[in-house]
Formats: C-alpha cells, sequence, structure tokens
C-alpha cells in the first residue's frame, strides 16, 4: 500500500518544510485542478526542492493519498467530537446534521473533493476511502449507542452500507456540479432515513 511506503520527517524544521509541500498541493488542487498538481509544479511553488520531496513522496500519487488519510480521519474525527450533542437527539436529527455537516466539509474543501470525491486516484486510494468508510460507521454505531435511549444494530454492517450509500450520491454530486447540492443532501438525508426505518430501526 503506498501509504505503508511514506516515511514522514521527525525533526521540525524538515516536518514544517514538509507541511508547506502539503499546503501547496492543496492550493494547486483548488486553483489549478488535479492535472496541474505535479511533482514538479509543487516545487516551483513551494521552493522546496524536487529531489527534498520525493525522499519522502517518490510519486505525487504518494502525496495524494497522504492527503486523502487526513481528511477522511477528519471526518471520521468530527464524528467523535460530536457525540455530547447528539445524546438527546433522535437519529432522525442525527443523520440530517452528520450529512449536513459531511456536506459543508466538502463543500469548503474543494482539495478534499477532488481526491476523494472525485474519484480514488488509484487502488490504494480505494482502500483507503473503504477503511475508513467502515470506521466512521463504528463511530456512529458507537454514539447511537451512547444515547440517552441507546440504539443498537443487530446487524452492524448495514450502517457501513448506509455510509456507502450517502457518500455515492455526494461522489455523484461533485461529479455533476462540482459541490454537495442542497438537493443532494436533501435526497442523501431521505434515503437514509427510509433505509433505516426499512431495516426496522426507530428514528424518531
Amino acid at each position: 500500500m503506498l501509504l505503508d511506503e511514506i516515511k514522514l520527517p521527525v525533526q521540525k524544521r524538515s516536518r514544517e518544510r514538509l507541511e508547506k509541500v502539503v499546503e501547496t498541493a492543496i492550493s494547486i488542487l483548488e486553483k489549478k485542478g488535479l492535472e496541474h498538481c505535479t511533482t514538479a509544479e509543487i516545487s516551483l511553488q513551494s521552493d522546496v526542492p524536487k529531489a527534498y520531496i520525493y525522499q519522502y513522496f517518490p510519486t505525487v500519487n504518494h502525496l495524494f493519498i497522504l492527503l486523502v488519510q487526513r481528511y477522511l480521519y477528519y471526518l471520521q474525527s468530527n464524528i467523535g467530537y460530536r457525540n455530547q450533542d447528539y445524546k438527546k437527539k433522535n437519529t432522525k436529527e442525527i443523520t440530517q446534521d452528520l450529512i449536513i455537516q459531511v456536506a459543508l466539509f466538502y463543500n469548503s474543501h474543494k482539495a478534499a473533493s477532488i481526491l476523494i470525491l472525485g474519484g480514488p486516484i488509484n487502488v490504494d486510494g480505494l482502500n483507503l476511502q473503504e477503511i475508513v468508510i467502515s470506521k466512521i460507521a463504528q463511530n456512529i454505531l458507537n454514539l447511537l449507542a451512547q444515547k440517552d435511549k441507546p440504539q443498537t444494530f443487530s446487524k452492524p454492517e448495514e450502517m457501513t452500507y448506509l455510509v456507502e450509500i450517502v457518500f455515492a450520491l455526494m461522489k455523484h454530486s461533485f461529479y455533476q456540479y462540482q459541490y454537495i447540492t442542497s438537493d443532494i443532501q436533501k435526497e442523501s438525508i431521505d434515503l437514509s432515513h427510509v433505509y433505516l426505518q426499512s431495516k426496522g430501526h426507530e428514528i424518531d
């Protein structure tokens, strides 16, 4: 897996230099698009030698995978941070809020949308997405189980399927419109509620 091949620096100065490379890559993605985000262009705009970049990112895909990991783990962490807010809410309110928050994240981070919703950069990217989607699903299950009125799932994989459905809708919206439209957000929310009810889960 490409992610396993990335050896990040330990020293502070090197970490700061690496972050400059990462920030430059994000800027290029957002302003010029994926096709212009090359190691040569990143080196030119960041004023960091290509030789240094290659030490940590043998190919630009290694850098993309690191960015995908950061964005996906941010999404996963954001669910955990909101646990206390959801204790008294019903499942319908929780799923609606989560979908709105995730859509807001993508619409505010174009580079994340390009790398994640634009389709996996390569097979490793897809594997990383699937791993974190499973973790996000597990976080939601934990969140629902910790409510004041706990809700548990006898088939935990149902939540993974639901996260996959919402993810697919958001990918479609980005492909068509380059952002997550309000219509797609509503469709995701409605489908989530219908799906959960079809599996026998109380959402009110």
